[in-house]
C-alpha cells in the first residue's frame, strides 16, 4: 500500500539550497580577459593540465569552468582551446 508523502504549501514557504560550491575566480584572469580584443589570444600557462594524468579530463573541466566564469565576469564570451601539452588558450567567441 502506497502512502502519499507530500504537502501543498505557499511558494513563499519553499526553501532552496544553492547548488555546488562558490567558484573562486582570479581577479587578474578577469582583468586579462576584459582587455582581450578580437584577433588576440591568451595563453594561460599557469593553468596547464598534464594531459597524461589519469585525472586530466576532470582537471580540464575544472579549469574550463574557471575560465568561463572569468569571461562571464569580464562580460566577454570566450572559447577555450587546449594545446597538445595541456595549456588552455582563450580567444573571444563569435
Amino acid at each position: 500500500m502506497a502512502t502519499d508523502n507530500f504537502e501543498i504549501v505557499s511558494e513563499q514557504d519553499l526553501e532552496f539550497s544553492k547548488r555546488g560550491r562558490k567558484s573562486t575566480v582570479s581577479p587578474a584572469l578577469v582583468g586579462a580577459i576584459s582587455k582581450l580584443k578580437k584577433g588576440q589570444g591568451l595563453k594561460l600557462t599557469g593553468m596547464t593540465v598534464n594531459p597524461n594524468s589519469p585525472k586530466a579530463k576532470t582537471e580540464k573541466a575544472r579549469v574550463s569552468a574557471q575560465i568561463r566564469q572569468a569571461g562571464k565576469q569580464a562580460g566577454k564570451k570566450v572559447a577555450i582551446r587546449w594545446s597538445a601539452n595541456g595549456t588552455p588558450q582563450v580567444i573571444l567567441a563569435d
